[in-house]
């Protein structure tokens, strides 16, 4: 998208100065500021700063939106079916810098089994102690497949994953200045919202009230058919088995607001020491384990995020067939063999 404010050299003085004050740049300047930085054209420092005072002062829609559309115009675009659908959480809860399970990374192939169309876009440990990606390369998924093979993928196995660094390799002007911060930034929101496939399908996860809230707003305003914003119990950034997550669902623009109980889906009430994690060497021996049918927590919290998925993606109708479908989906094997069959296809 194509503003007036785009063309203009950045004053990063005038900008930080903005911050500072507590006020907020708007749309236009917000994207002209990250093209500037995408380009290379910004030193770690102004990087820095940036990103903590936008963070003190509160991020607007309308900036998230302008960082948005710099990211889209910076990427590496992939052509994807229409109905394709990611889930992801958006990171910085407290307890994955712990004992991350990446529940989203093997949700992702439990809901595809179940008949869905699925494309997750991620990256390597951040802010947690497993990336999807650690966690994909670990289970033999060739990560740096090309962009063609991801496409190919998820046109004829229902099935892909979008390394963020290849589809968005001018983040590597960002990526010192952000690791230097080690606090989460509006990037962490930012990486879901810039999905290369501009998905219009989106199972959301966010770790605090008030930023389900704000990026239920962005998601509002821009052209996606169905999301689900999840911000769990305990604040975590997917839909929780310790309580009740609550859901802000933004369907073509318009809003509304409920509550998964997982009890009331027939789960087991659990405490948040039972969900193990660890390293992506650990998920990967929790993921086998998954895969092949073992009841554990773990499992019942990738089969209530992937009914997510398979709703959010018009599979099933409700959460409950869903998580019916999920569970048929792992004791038939089929998850286990949709990992085959993508460790084949992304080692072509």
């Amino acid at each position: 998208m194509a503003h007036d404010e785009t063309t203009q050299a950045v004053h990063w003085s005038d900008v930080l100065s903005q911050l500072v004050s507590g006020c907020d740049l708007g749309r236009d300047r917000a994207e002209n500021v990250v093209n500037a930085m995408l380009a290379g054209e910004a030193t770690e420092a102004q990087i820095g700063a940036f990103l903590v005072g936008l963070s003190a002062k509160g991020e607007t829609t309308e900036e998230i939106l302008g960082m948005r559309d710099a990211m889209f115009a910076a990427s590496l675009p992939l052509n994807l079916p229409d109905g394709t659908v990611d889930i992801v959480g958006v990171g910085g809860a407290p307890r994955r810098r712990v004992a991350a399970f990446n529940v989203s990374t093997i949700a992702s192939f439990v809901a595809a089994a179940a008949g869905a169309t699925v494309c997750k876009h991620g990256n390597r440990k951040a802010s947690s102690t497993s990336g999807s990606f650690d966690l994909l390369e670990a289970l033999g998924v060739n990560i740096e497949a090309s962009p063609e093979i991801v496409e190919q993928g998820v046109a004829a196995i229902g099935l892909g994953f979008a390394f963020a660094r290849a589809h968005h390799p001018s983040m590597r002007h960002v990526g010192p200045a952000r690791a230097q911060l080690g606090i989460p930034s509006v990037f962490n929101v930012l990486g879901p919202l810039a999905h290369p496939g501009r998905i219009k399908r989106q199972v959301l996860g966010v770790p605090d009230a008030s930023r389900a809230a704000q990026i239920a707003a962005v998601v509002a305003g821009t052209d996606a058919e169905l999301v689900w914003v999840v911000h769990g119990h305990d604040d975590i950034d997917e839909l929780s088995l310790t309580g009740p997550a609550n859901v802000i669902e933004v369907r073509n623009g318009n809003q509304r607001s409920f509550v998964v109980d997982p009890t009331e889906l027939g789960f087991a009430p659990v405490q948040s020491v039972d969900i193990k994690g660890g390293d992506a060497a650990v998920n990967k021996a929790l993921a086998e384990r998954v895969f092949a049918g073992e009841p554990s927590p773990n499992r019942d919290m990738v089969v209530l995020n992937a009914a997510a998925g398979l709703v959010v993606a018009g599979v099933v109708d409700d959460i409950a067939a869903g998580a019916e479908a999920a569970a048929t989906a792992i004791d038939d094997g089929l998850a286990s063999r949709k990992l085959e069959a993508l460790v084949r296809h992304s080692n072509l």
